[in-house]
This record gives structure tokens, sequence and C-alpha cells, in this order.
């Protein structure tokens, strides 16, 4: 049976006359509920609102549990029917088909999961036979508040089985504190050591093997619990104190199993002084866990506030988080609107088209919530992402127009605690997400400035095809009024017309090309086809100033990029040069291409002029934000600042310096197509080969 969601219930329920949503609202408030008292009467409000949406009473709503000797009710909100009609009803029930109840009534069952101890929800509606429409949307509701029921029984489960381990260290710890060692005897009366404790192993030795007769031969009952029994042992002078418990269910006196302590007081002492060790053990372990949970937020600081790219500190930081709560296996999942779901980690993956619906179901769910590996659709979520076996801890990371969600295994219980440091590191998350948010509105803030810059020489460019196509118009009216127009001249000025619109719309596509928001996604790109393309939008600029370009780069040449991102850089460039060289007669811009001396990986798309270049006091601002030495109004000062954060986003860098030419040379470091993703470091600027 697959998992229902509020966002997939069906909202056409009768058609006509009633509210758009539908159930959805009853199944927003049984999703909202952490209890199951609180479960119980919001499958009451959803009862209500299913005779508000249809006229039909629901006679009943219940919640059943499979046993031994068959279903038995746990809730049921109403007392029309005896228990034993509605537990033969159960016994014929199948999950979500109707079937009718008695002679005047009809219902529908829904389990919470294939387990047979999953809760059973139940409504019986006052019609023997259900409208199609009803039907629907009842078992909408059964199903979803039948899952719900089923989480929270497990969520339940999972906090008494903390409690209980809990508790089991306390005495573990108890017992260590008391005792020397544990030991147990079988039928043949032999103690056998099964733990040792204090380091008493040269008393373990002495003890082991020994018969229980020769130890303690004045107890009167082995079937009685002993407590601090002395006992002697040959070469021991300190006296020995032995503890044992019987088991209840034995029929003869063996066997048994209990501690050995060696203690100057064997009444109130040593459990005052087990108390007092694990006061003393709980307060250093909180001040372990408080050590370590600081370290590991200036760490996240560290990682937050430093130059690597953006996906490398996600990764970063959700290793830091899964490490933090004990857990492993963490998958970070990128899901975009109308776009299939993505491995951000371990790799840049896209998942199978099936994954999409078990992921989508995950984003309306708390943002941090434990999903218990016995359910049936965290197997089949654990199977498409390839995660062992176990819990997994789901932590929601929404941004706006894309959603993260972090997956990891938990490899044991978590504490309260752990969800608290799990709340605090994946603030730092969400804050990485923020920031990049923040970025990427920089950029295309940045982008349609260049746009805006480049008004004058889009008009210009559209001008001329305009003035074509009047033209031919005005020669094809003139024509027909002479009585001269041929069909194949008509032929030719149509042809010129066209080719003159095509010319049109292949500016204005590249301005829309250029215009659009970045996703993000790398991929090999043509540094030639780039370049050439930069040089296409700033044609009217390079045009107008009388600057020779020159595009020197191999078009087999690629590299890992954002074709529109790298883009955007480029015409940055080529903006600076020709406000450098503006003036100059023989302006000269060049693009051209080399290996990266330090690595082998890398290449490098270097832009140079025949300008000024950048005076030392210039080169050590250049990539500060707002820092420019144009006049007043003519920049903002944040271009190659943009360039540079674009370039780190690549796992590479820019570098600033002097051309071959004489003037300013601007080189952008990129990765090769089969290059691994490197941390961001800032080096200097050296020597760049011409």
């Amino acid at each position: 049976m697959s998992p229902i969601h509020p966002a997939d219930a069906r909202l056409d329920r009768r058609g006509r006359g009633a509210p758009e949503r539908g159930v959805l609202p009853g199944l927003h408030l049984i999703s909202a509920t952490i209890t199951r008292e609180a479960c119980h009467a919001a499958i009451l409000g959803a009862a209500d609102l299913l005779e508000e949406l249809f006229g039909i009473s629901i006679l009943l709503a219940a919640e059943a549990a499979e046993l031994g000797h068959g279903p038995v009710m746990v809730w049921r909100s109403a007392d029309q029917f005896p228990d034993v009609d509605i537990a033969a009803w159960l016994a014929r029930a199948r999950p979500g088909q109707a079937l009718a109840f008695r002679a005047e009534a009809a219902g529908l069952m829904a389990a919470g999961g294939p387990e047979r101890e999953a809760p059973r929800v139940l409504l019986i509606a006052d019609c023997v036979l259900l409208p199609p429409a009803l039907e629907a949307a009842m078992r909408d509701v059964a199903e979803f508040s039948a899952r719900h029921l089923h989480r929270l029984n497990r969520e339940e489960e999972m906090r008494r089985r903390l409690q209980g381990d809990r508790r089991a260290a306390q005495g573990a710890m108890l017992l260590r504190a008391h005792a020397d060692l544990t030991w147990e005897a079988g039928a043949d009366g032999v103690l056998h050591v099964t733990d040792v404790f204090q380091g008493r192993r040269d008393l373990a030795r002495k003890l082991d093997g020994q018969r229980l007769a020769d130890l303690a031969p004045d107890v009167p009952n082995w079937r009685e619990p002993l407590r601090a029994w002395r006992i002697a042992l040959a070469g021991e002078e300190a006296p020995l104190f032995l503890t044992a418990c019987p088991d209840p269910h034995a029929a003869d006196q063996l066997p048994l199993r209990g501690t050995i302590a060696q203690l100057a007081q064997a009444e109130a002492g040593p459990a005052v002084e087990a108390l007092m060790l694990a006061s003393v053990v709980a307060a250093r372990q909180r001040e372990e866990q408080l050590r370590s949970e600081a370290e590991g937020m200036l760490l996240g600081l560290r990682v937050l506030l430093s130059d690597a790219p953006f996906r490398e500190k996600l990764k970063q930081l959700a290793r830091q988080l899964t490490s933090a709560i004990g857990c492993d296996e963490a998958r970070l999942i990128l899901v975009r609107p109308g776009d299939t779901p993505r491995l951000v980690m371990p790799d840049n993956e896209t998942l199978e088209p099936r994954a999409l619906a078990a992921i989508e179901r995950l984003e309306n769910s708390a943002t941090i919530r434990l999903l218990p590996g016995d359910d049936g659709d965290v197997r089949r979520l654990r199977a498409l992402l390839a995660i062992p076996p176990g819990d997994i801890l789901a932590i929601n990371l929404p941004a706006s127009g894309e959603h993260y969600h972090l997956l990891c295994r938990a490899r044991r219980g978590l504490t309260q605690s752990d969800y608290g440091v799990t709340e605090r590191i994946s603030l730092l998350l969400r804050q990485a997400l923020l920031i990049q948010e923040d970025q990427k509105q920089m950029i295309h803030a940045a982008k349609l400035s260049a746009l805006g810059q480049m008004s004058t020489g889009i008009a210009h460019e559209l001008r001329q095809p305009l003035n074509a196509m009047s033209i031919a118009v005005q020669n094809i009216d003139l024509l027909v009024e002479m009585d001269k127009l041929s069909p194949i001249t008509l032929k030719e000025k149509t042809a010129r017309i066209l080719g003159q619109i095509e010319r049109a719309s292949k500016i204005m596509d590249r301005m829309r090309r250029f215009g659009r928001k970045t996703a993000g996604d790398y991929r090999p790109v043509s540094l030639a086809a780039m370049a050439r393309s930069a040089r296409s939008l700033m044609d009217a600029v390079i045009t107008g100033a009388g600057i020779h370009f020159e595009i020197a780069v191999p078009d087999d040449l690629t590299a890992l990029a954002d074709e529109l991102e790298i883009e955007q850089v480029l015409v940055n460039l080529i903006q600076n040069a020709a406000d450098a060289i503006s003036g100059r007669r023989d302006g000269q811009i060049r693009f051209w291409s080399c290996d990266d001396p330090e690595d082998a990986a890398l290449v490098r798309l270097n832009a140079e002029d025949n300008g000024p270049g950048f005076p030392p006091e210039v080169r050590k601002h250049a990539l500060d934000a707002f820092f420019t030495t144009k006049p007043e109004g003519k920049g903002t000062g944040l271009g190659l600042s943009i360039a540079h954060s674009i370039l780190r986003e690549h796992g590479g860098r820019i570098l600033i310096g002097e051309g071959p030419m004489g003037g300013g040379l601007v080189s952008l470091v990129l990765r090769r197509p089969d290059a691994r993703l490197i941390p961001f470091v800032q080096r200097p600027s050296p020597a760049v080969p011409p």
C-alpha cells in the first residue's frame, strides 16, 4: 500500500458544491498530531468534515490492533455497534475495500503497514452502498491516519527503547562501581567469571572454576537471592562479598548469576559510592558533549565563512553533522521543480525517476524526523538510495526555488541531546543556502545591469535589420505601384526580409539567453564557443570603439563550467577592457588559452588588452567588492568581485596580472571535465606564459 500524503489527497470529492480543498484540512490536522490521543481527536475532526461534505453520517471511527486471537478495539468514537460485530466485520475486511456492515451501513478499513501488529483504522458510514466520491474520501482519511498512527507507534517504541538503553547503561555503571567481577554457575555448581571490573583479573583467575559449595558452604538456600554474603578465598586476606540471583523459572537451585566485590562495607557504602560515581561520570560526559558540540559549531562556522565552493561547504557541513550525532551513510539530495532528484552527496548523480515520489513526501514533513527502519516506505527509500538497513534521520533544508534533503543512517538510538545538536548544526546548513541564494541574486542583478549597459548597442544592432526590412518593404510597395513586381523579384525581396528577421531573432535570443537565471549545473563546455558568444553580445561596444578583437582558443578545448555564468564573466571582462582602452585608435582585446603551470587538471582562459594594465595598488584590491577605478557613475565595482565568486564556485580561481601586450591580464582558471573538485585556495598571481 502506498503512503498517502495530504498533498496527494483527491480534491474532487463530489464534483458539485464541495469545497475546493476537500478533506485536505482534515489530513493536515492528523499530520500535525504528535500523540495517539490527539490523532484520534483529529480523526473525529476529519469524520465531521466528511459529514459536512457529503451529508452522510459517519457512524463509527475506530482504531483496532491485530493480536494473536484476532482484532481488538483500541479506540472507538461511538457505541452503536457491539465489539463482537466489529471484530467479525474486521476479520472479513480487506485494506482499502468497501464492505457492508450488517444491513444498514458500510465502511472500509486501512492498515498502517504490512506488519501484523500495525494499527488499523476503520470508518463506517450511514449508508448501505458508499458513493464513489465518499468512498475515495474515506479511504484517504483511513489510510493516512493509519499510516500516521503507525509512525507514532514506531516513534513511541523508539523512545521506550531509548529509555531502556539509558536504564541499562545506568545499571551497568552501578554494577561496575560496586562489583569486581560478575559470574554465572550452571547445573554443576561451578563458578565461571563473565566480566571483570576495577582491573581485578588476579581475583578472576583465582575464582574461575571454583565450586559455589566450597566458596560459601553455609548458604542455607540457593533458591533465595543472596546479598553481600561473606565468602573466604585462599590467598585473599581482605573479605569478599558475594551476591547471587537465581533464575525464577528454573525448577532447581541452579543456574545462578551474581557478583563478587572486595569492599570494606557491604551495605550502604557501595550504593552511595556508586551513585556518586554515576553523577561524576554523567557530569563528565555532559561536559565532553558540550565541548565537542562547541568545537563542531566553530568548525562549522569556519567552513561556512571559508572560500570553498558552495557544494563543498554543504558536503563538509553534512559530514560534520552526521559525525556529531553518530550517523553515517549520508545522502544529500537536491530537488528542483520540474526536475528529477539529484544526489549531491556522495556523487552528483541523477536518481531514478521513481525516487521522486518518495522524496517529495519528505518535503512537507517535520524539519528533523527519525524514520523507523522497519517501515515499508523507509525500506523502499533506502533501496533507492543504497543505504544499509537501519533507522533514517531526515533533515529538510528548503531554499528558494529548490529543496535539499539530508538523509543519514542512525547507528544507535538518538537522544534528545542529539536532536538539539542536529537542530543547531543544521542552522549552519540553512545559512549556507541563504548565502548562496543571496549570491545568486547578486550575480543575476549584475547580469541585468550588464544588459542595461548593452541596451544602446542592442538597439543599434536591431536598428540595422529593421532598416533593411523597411527598405525591402518600400521597394516592394513601389514596384507594385509601377506594376513591375515579378515573382522572381518578390521572392528575392521576401528572402531578404526573412534573413533580416532571422538576424534580429538571433540578437534577441542571445539577450534572452544571457538574461536567464543560471541553475548552477556544471558540464563540459567549449571555451572557444563561450568566448565567441561573449564577443557577439558585446559586438556593438567593440565595433563602435574600433577595437581589434582576437580569439585564439582551440575549438576542442573544454572545461567543466556553467556556460551562462562564465559568459557573464567574459562579458564583464570585455566591458572592462573596452573602458581601459577607450580613446585609443589601436585598441586590442585578445582571448587566448593555456595549460595551468601548477596543475595539469586545470586550464586557463586569458583575457588581455593593450591598455594601462593593473598598477600594484589596484591589483591588490581588484577583487574586493565595490572597488573601482572608473569615474563616478561609470561602474559599480562589483564586476571582478562577482567574477571571483563565480570562479570560486566552479572550483577554480581568478588571477590578475600583466599580459604579453603590456596591458591588463585576467586569467580564469577552470577545471578540465575529468578533474576532481579541489578546495579553493587564494594564491598570488604568478607570471602567465604568453
